[in-house]
């Protein structure tokens, strides 16, 4: 993980001139992983955690018999578990409970797991790690006139004093419904409509051909089905439950 950091600390400067605020980032993405493997490196062992951004590939079958291919590439797996990573500003413990059996990369590793073992894993574990001085960040915030380096000790010293806030560990335990869930009510449903897309996109003309799939969305619209808030709608497609929305009027 560090020489990872370090490879990309030089590729970042190498591409962009600031280099204090790029040192910055390094230096405490740095810190963070060195907190978490002193929290956790005990267990990484324990579970058997080998391999890190392993290559996989699955070939679907559709329901219009329509086949592609799925690449993807795995945070952290061992012959029993999966590991996914996430660096993020702020989670809500409850929201990441009611949506992980539709959470993407989530059940696509379950899908490439599966694939190679024959078997579901049999957990996951769903690692978030807190990223300072975002929106929402109840950390330190730098002072006027604050050194970048005073900045980055108060920052480290948060980490190390309230790892709680910093680091949250979700287990998941996936089964044949979670998966087949997300196979047939959104994995498939939407392969299928980038394979119509591809395939309109593809014809040599496209002359007298009823366009249905090639649409850009609107400014100013807002969508937040698609953005998967928490709404009525979305709450029916998940569940079924029609509280709260009309019922149609048939005149």
């Amino acid at each position: 993980a560090i020489r990872l950091i370090d490879n990309e600390f030089k590729k970042q400067c190498s591409q962009h001139s600031e280099y204090d605020e790029i040192a910055f980032w390094a230096s405490l993405a740095g810190h963070q992983v060195d907190t978490w493997i002193r929290m956790y490196g005990n267990e990484i062992e324990e579970h058997g955690f080998t391999d890190s951004e392993k290559h996989h590939e699955i070939v679907l079958e559709l329901p219009s018999g329509r086949k592609i291919k799925l690449h993807g590439y795995i945070d952290g797996e061992s012959n029993t578990m999966l590991m996914e990573n996430k660096c993020r500003g702020e989670w809500d413990e409850t929201v990441i409970v009611q949506e992980i059996a539709y959470n993407l990369q989530v059940n696509l590793y379950t899908m490439f797991f599966e694939s190679a073992h024959q078997r579901l894993p049999e957990r996951i574990w769903y690692q978030h790690i807190r990223r300072p001085n975002g929106f929402g960040y109840r950390g330190p915030r730098q002072k006027a006139k604050e050194s970048t380096q005073g900045f980055l000790s108060r920052l480290r010293e948060a980490i190390d004093s309230d790892r709680d806030y910093h680091f949250f560990r979700y287990w998941i335990i996936p089964d044949r419904g979670m998966v087949d869930r997300f196979r047939h009510r959104c994995l498939y449903p939407m392969l299928e409509a980038f394979l119509d897309w591809y395939e309109y996109m593809s014809l040599p003309s496209q002359k007298g051909v009823v366009n249905k799939v090639h649409w850009m969305t609107p400014y100013g619209l807002y969508n937040p089905f698609m953005e998967g808030t928490a709404e009525k709608f979305r709450n029916f497609r998940l569940t079924g439950c029609k509280h709260g929305l009309r019922p149609r009027s048939i005149k």
